[in-house]
């Protein structure tokens, strides 16, 4: 199924005000798994977290194709994760898939292989609808209340940039930059020279150009980012702030994260293995990641950004819930989420 996360709207009144939901994000590199308690109220309590790092976009986003040894760990890594998520009897799992899939000439032979495999059905987003589904997921830790926000989601393959306010997402952009494509097509030595990460921001800056520039045309008040490369620059050199929604949340500067980028890049690969609060998983990824974070703040003119840790899963979740109990809140994005599927595509 490609396109649209849509979910049957109860039409029975069971009665029922609480659901167990897990979502699960099959990312062109790690895949990323929630279980919670919904409520009709929009609440969501959340019963567990499971993350593996798959790199299914390592050749693929550059060869077009899935390899043999990719397949069989995104194959490995859905039924294993499918089994963590049944242990909890949940009432549905919603699985998407997304730019490694989208992209790749064999991405419906995955996708019918996990079924076959993991009885899991998965639904391969669009960009726009992966965006809209992330926007979701992240707004209601930004905490806005008039005013609007632009949000980047910086994945393996595709950076997802969102324009919204505190109901919905607006404007929605998705480009072919992830730390696996930029460290694939640019970053040729290890560590990396500076003429890699000058090469690396300036294709960042071409590409991300005309999206930023409508952004600004349209205008924003606050800067904000989500992934899990960004969720860990943010650990590595931000500041935690409160949580809000259930959702932990950070202050990253565009002054420390200039300082982080240069103390990285400066590194081998296995020397960032010894970088204290570094996920090994990330020691290839974080510099190309860096790079694409920094040029896009500096782009924006934005001296720092809020980083939350909330993303396209708890977007899926959100969405659910929204048309599970259509008359939940008054608020949060489910009352705009069945509605908003049309949110601006920038192209």
């Amino acid at each position: 199924m490609t396109g649209s996360l849509e979910t049957e709207r109860s039409t029975e009144r069971t009665g029922k005000t609480t659901e167990k939901i897990a979502a699960l994000d099959i990312g062109s590199n790690s895949f990323h798994l929630v279980v919670v308690e919904g409520s009709a109220d929009g609440s969501a309590k959340v019963l567990e977290h499971a993350k593996r790092m798959v790199r299914l976009g390592e050749s693929s986003l550059s060869e077009g194709t899935i390899p043999a040894e990719a397949f069989d760990r995104g194959i490995a890594a859905a039924d294993e994760l499918s089994k963590v998520a049944r242990a909890h009897r949940p009432d549905r799992i919603l699985a998407v898939a997304t730019s490694a899939v989208r992209e790749a000439t064999n991405g419906k032979d995955f996708v019918n292989a996990v079924q076959r495999h993991s009885d899991l059905p998965i639904t391969v987003l669009d960009g726009i609808e992966e965006g809209r589904l992330i926007y979701q997921g992240a707004r209601q830790a930004l905490s806005l209340s008039g005013e609007s926000a632009v949000l980047f989601d910086v994945g393996g393959g595709s950076t997802e940039a969102i324009l919204g306010n505190r109901h919905q997402a607006l404007l929605c952009s998705s480009v072919k930059i992830g730390v696996l494509r930029l460290r694939q097509h640019w970053q040729r030595s290890d560590p990396p020279s500076q003429s890699d990460t000058a090469f690396m921001s300036e294709w960042v800056r071409t590409i991300m150009r005309p999206t930023i520039r409508r952004f600004k045309a349209t205008g924003f008040d606050v800067v904000a980012l989500t992934s899990g490369t960004a969720v860990q620059l943010a650990r590595l050199c931000g500041e935690k702030l409160p949580s809000a929604a259930g959702v932990n949340r950070h202050r990253l500067t565009l002054q420390a994260l200039r300082a982080c980028e240069h103390r990285l890049s400066n590194l081998t690969a296995a020397e960032r293995g010894n970088v204290v609060g570094l996920d090994p998983a990330r020691v290839d990824t974080i510099v190309p990641g860096a790079v694409i974070i920094r040029s896009v703040l500096e782009m924006t003119e934005a001296r720092e950004a809020m980083v939350c840790e909330a993303a396209l899963r708890e977007g899926v979740i959100a969405d659910y819930l929204a048309q599970r109990f259509p008359a939940a809140d008054d608020d949060p994005i489910a009352a705009g989420a069945g509605a908003n599927q049309n949110a601006a595509q920038l192209t």
